[in-house]
């Protein structure tokens, strides 16, 4: 069977930067990763290389920043009241900072603009702007039961 729409897929993989530094992978996670096929899983660039996979095979590819997680220019931007950041503060456009959202992912904020009520940042994943490498191997691919398909969630 070849990955398609709405087949639950099971992999190991290995995302890495150009220059090979582990970003994550299904050893680092410890288990292989089980999902629901469908155009908007992962990163934008990610499902259209997996189709037609069939278990047993591997793929290796490059990912383009826009493919992966973003160009730097066009991360969202967000008013941050200015009462939130410490009152003596000197914030000037071009300064970055690291922050972290409420999922504990790490998020770098780059101010594009200060005023007296706010600071307008552009909120920008860590890997914006790299190309990324992608090694994966089908382990299985196979009809989603019908609670798979209600819920979205692969069971084990």
């Amino acid at each position: 069977m070849k990955i398609a729409e709405g087949l639950v897929v099971s992999m190991e993989y290995d995302l890495r930067t150009v220059d090979g530094r582990l970003i994550e992978s299904s050893e680092k996670r410890g288990a292989p990763l089980s999902f629901i096929y469908g155009p908007r899983i992962m990163l934008p660039g990610f499902a259209p290389q997996l189709v037609g996979l069939a278990a047993g095979e591997t793929k290796k590819f490059e990912l383009a920043p826009e493919e992966a997680f973003g160009r730097i220019e066009d991360a969202p931007r967000k008013d941050i009241p200015r009462s939130e950041f410490p009152a003596k503060a000197q914030i000037k456009e071009g300064m970055s900072f690291e922050a972290g959202l409420p999922n504990g992912q790490p998020i770098r904020l780059v101010v594009c603009e200060v005023s007296d009520e706010a600071v307008n940042v552009r909120m920008v994943h860590p890997l914006a702007g790299q190309r990324i490498k992608i090694y994966v191997k089908i382990l299985s691919v196979r009809e989603a039961t019908d609670e798979e398909r209600s819920s979205g969630v692969v069971s084990a």
